[in-house]
């Protein structure tokens, strides 16, 4: 079975003219290496974060490598393993991804099938920050955020050249590898990332019991393979203005494990899926814009190409 992805198509999901007032911005919001045009931040008059932030400093710490593993983090966001795909999923106070959808840097990011996005497919590795808005979300996020929005904000360089990379084992039948490097010249910028995360299964418990599908030690058929390629060019003429053109290439594959229960009424205690997806492809190019025409009004626009 095969699962293609692919942004061909040119979209508008965004195009809007902005008035703000002055208000300080939240201490939890501060943060150099964000990319700023990609959040869409939400103040009320109380000068209240409405934000749930999870830092790129917290999923390092915790050894968060894929997005869904870091979202379960926070209080009120369960991780969940869903339908027959197996596919990484969230709920977010009950609502599952279907009503809260998640963007790459405000861009949605979409499924045609069934508009279940698997986030075990998305790494963390040159991400900034992740933004989770609960029940109350911006009107800026588009439809379908009727139980809030997930939004996966890119990184962005705040001095002339700074780089990072990492390189590890994954137990002892896995390993992963990233760098990231980026560079701000005053008015312009870029900033760049490539990551690879390859498992060839999961351990099971010691105290496992074989099954007739499964007989214990390394689960069958349940490896992942991710790899992830981010690029992008920014423009800042002014303090107030900024444009910035993107390029992610997301390319993997995985297995979906077989059923490892005793319940004579499932099915696939007789009739094992041994499903694999060879191609988990995602390509996508935007271009993100905010036009700033006084201290109090903007006009910004998001493309997909």
């Amino acid at each position: 079975m095969k699962l293609n992805f692919l942004s061909n198509s040119c979209s508008f999901p965004l195009i809007g003219f902005f008035t703000a007032k002055k208000f300080k911005t939240n201490n939890s919001l501060k943060n150099s290496n964000v990319f700023n045009l990609g959040e869409v931040i939400i103040t009320n008059h109380q000068n209240k974060d409405t934000l749930n932030r999870i830092t790129s400093k917290s999923m390092e710490s915790q050894n968060k490598m894929d997005v869904s593993r870091a979202l379960n983090m926070l209080p009120g966001v369960s991780l969940t393993a869903s339908g027959p795909r197996n596919e990484s999923m969230v709920s977010v106070r009950g609502f599952d991804l279907r009503q809260v959808p998640v963007y790459m840097d405000g861009i949605p990011v979409y499924v045609p099938y069934d508009g279940y996005v698997d986030l075990a497919r998305f790494t963390t590795f040159d991400l900034a920050a992740i933004d989770v808005s609960k029940g109350f979300s911006s009107v800026l996020y588009g439809p379908n955020s009727l139980g809030g929005a997930i939004n996966l904000v890119s990184r962005k360089p705040s001095k002339k050249l700074e780089y990072d990379g990492s390189l590890g084992m994954i137990n002892e039948n896995g390993y992963r590898g990233n760098v990231n490097i980026g560079s701000n010249l005053g008015k312009f910028y870029f900033q760049g990332g490539f990551s690879y995360l390859d498992r060839n299964s999961t351990r099971m418990s010691s105290n496992f019991v074989p099954t007739v599908n499964e007989n214990g030690g390394q689960r069958d058929n349940s490896y992942r393979t991710d790899q992830k390629i981010s690029f992008k060019i920014g423009w800042t003429p002014n303090e107030k203005s900024e444009y910035a053109i993107g390029y992610i290439n997301q390319q993997g594959e995985k297995g979906n494990p077989v059923y490892a229960g005793y319940d004579t009424q499932n099915s696939l205690l007789l009739r094992p899926r041994f499903w694999q997806w060879p191609n988990w492809d995602k390509e996508s190019f935007y271009f993100i814009s905010n036009s700033a025409f006084d201290d109090k009004n903007s006009f910004k626009t998001r493309f997909v190409f």
